[in-house]
């Protein structure tokens, strides 16, 4: 099939998509690095059991009871599984059969694996759909996979990314057949369980593939007609998809961003004032250092220099290879790459209960980038050259990224030794040093603690730590993920007065244990004090970052007994 419209080379459209003999096979050259790069991207995941992804263990945890609710006298009484259709299901639908056959937390890697290899996989096959070939270039992916959002432990989403990649290549590849839509109807149904985000990044895609067809040689005749019919077809993707999302989870997200902002209204004119508050933003100063360093999503690991230095070689290496003439591009990638940049800088954040969203599609605009464009390299000298330098810069931040893994074993280490002291079926309040200690939520704060200690330089990556509470002591704990938009998993009453209903999983304030009346928009905790009542809510409180606690020479407030100090928690037994 001829993608002459989606891909074009500094000389003819369909000379450029020419295939060689051969081609459409594994070239040597790839089959020799790519078990090599395998073998690096799985090696943390083999070496350490519970990596510091920031949202990671307070999924695992939910899976967890999602798998043993029906049969825990525990779990069953304290949460209960939601029949909504949230678009947020990937990761239940993938780990809950894994972990029914494997460890919960060797599943969680097993889960990770496939999410990174499944991604890499997608932009490969992209770039194969585009140009006709299989080529080294596209393994550049390679160095995206560690990205901020799986250091971030967004698991639904970071699975879902590859699935979008491969659905791309699929409307690409059906073009002009009759099966293009039923099966974009099929992945679009499918990528709206998997992350809403997922869902919308993939229809703009489509959008931008669809555009280009109307522009340069050859181009779609611009007519109501062949417009009115491009329209049916998206509309036919997003029926089912949008009558889901308006008729269950929508309102429920829009009231949580709503409150996460402070607004008083929940209507969708909010939308257009968060829009606003968006590019308000933008002419502050501050707000630009947060957005460069938001720009090293794709590549984010431990060391800023060394990310820094991975992003400059990839975008001066296309730039050289395009003065060369080595490098041809897409222009429906080049299109989709400028509309995720857009949305980088325009989109609120929270957007309908999401947190996080303009790096998500920083990170796809990387992907799309390489996914999107292909070098020819000249010689076989200087694809040997290529293939080397990839394998030693992927060597180098691999490394970088283990090495910080296994120093956060100690912190992991820590943990289990005050949850030794919990007694199952108990219930434990999670707080943090605060802000008389300097703590806990701030740049600065962060940057002073080990790299793997701060996940996206913006939260702790201990904050979802205490979530394993659950899974290995069976005690309550009000910071795991419930909220009725976003999850499958709901708690029952009478204990959903202690579940935190939007800011799921930010520990309170320590100081608010003693002077609730403190509180503001800033502490994460409205409109779900949980907190309230503590001395008879719960039976102990779990202490974030007590080492910064004990410096600033603070002590537990009355009613609280130091049960455990350790080098990052304390534990504290409530006296009644």
């Amino acid at each position: 099939m001829d993608h002459s419209g989606l891909s074009q080379a500094p000389g003819h459209a369909a000379a450029a998509l020419r295939t060689d003999a051969g081609a459409g096979a594994w070239s040597p050259p790839l089959l020799l690095v790519l078990p090599v790069i395998l073998a690096l991207l799985l090696l943390p995941l083999i070496l350490v059991e519970m990596p510091p992804l920031l949202d990671y263990p307070n999924h695992l945890a939910r899976v967890d009871v999602l798998l043993h609710y029906r049969t825990d006298p525990f779990l069953g009484d304290h949460y209960t599984a939601s029949l909504t259709p949230v678009p947020n299901l990937l990761m239940e639908a993938v780990m809950l059969p894994l972990a029914s056959v494997l460890p919960l937390y060797v599943a969680g890697r097993v889960y990770m694996a496939l999410a990174g290899l499944l991604t890499l996989f997608g932009a490969m096959l992209l770039n194969r759909t585009l140009f006709g070939r299989w080529s080294l270039w596209p393994l550049c992916g390679a160095l995206f996979i560690y990205n901020a959002t799986l250091i971030g432990g967004f698991m639904s989403f970071s699975l879902g990314l590859g699935f979008l990649l491969i659905g791309l290549s699929l409307w690409i590849a059906l073009a002009g057949r009759r099966w293009q839509v039923p099966v974009g109807m099929g992945c679009a149904l499918f990528l709206y369980f998997a992350h809403a985000i997922v869902l919308g990044s993939f229809l703009l895609c489509l959008f931008a593939v669809e555009a280009v067809k109307y522009v340069g040689r050859g181009r779609k005749p611009l007519t109501l007609a062949n417009l009115g019919r491009d329209a049916l077809r998206f509309a036919a993707l997003l029926a089912l998809p949008a009558a889901l999302f308006a008729g269950t989870v929508g309102t429920h997200l829009l009231q949580s961003d709503a409150a996460a902002v402070g607004a008083r209204d929940s209507t969708p004119v909010l939308l257009l004032k968060e829009v606003y508050w968006r590019l308000k933003k933008l002419t502050e100063l501050k707000q630009w250092r947060y957005r460069l360093h938001d720009m090293l999503a794709p590549v984010l690991n431990y060391n800023t220099l060394l990310d820094v230095a991975t992003l400059l070689l990839i975008l001066g290496g296309m730039v050289a290879a395009r003065l060369a003439g080595w490098l041809r591009a897409a222009p429906a990638m080049m299109l989709a790459v400028g509309l995720f940049v857009l949305a980088f800088f325009v989109v609120p954040d929270p957007f309908f209960g999401t947190y996080f969203v303009s790096i998500r599609f920083w990170i796809l605009a990387a992907f799309l980038l390489v996914a999107g464009t292909d070098i020819r390299f000249p010689s076989a000298r200087a694809a040997a050259a290529f293939a080397a330098g990839l394998l030693a810069l992927l060597t180098v931040r691999t490394g970088v990224l283990t090495l910080n893994w296994l120093a956060y074993e100690d912190d992991v280490a820590d943990l289990r030794r005050a949850m030794e002291r919990i007694e199952p079926g108990r219930s434990v309040l999670i707080t943090w040093a605060g802000q008389e200690a300097g703590c806990c939520n701030t740049r600065e704060f962060l940057l002073t603690q080990p790299p793997w200690r701060h996940a996206l330089v913006a939260l702790p990556s201990l904050i979802h730590l205490p979530s394993l509470i659950t899974v290995e002591r069976r005690a309550f704990v009000p910071t795991l993920f419930s909220h009725p938009g976003k999850q499958p998993l709901t708690v029952t009453q009478p204990y959903r007065d202690r579940c935190m209903a939007i800011y799921e999983g930010v520990p309170v304030d320590v100081r608010l244990l003693s002077r609730p009346g403190e509180a503001t928009l800033r502490d994460h905790v409205e409109p779900c004090p949980h907190y309230i009542g503590w001395r008879d809510k719960y039976d102990y409180v779990l202490v974030m970052f007590s080492n910064v606690f004990h410096a600033a020479g603070l002590t537990p407030p009355p009613g609280a007994q130091e049960v455990y100090r350790g080098t990052v928690f304390d534990l504290w037994r409530v006296e009644r």
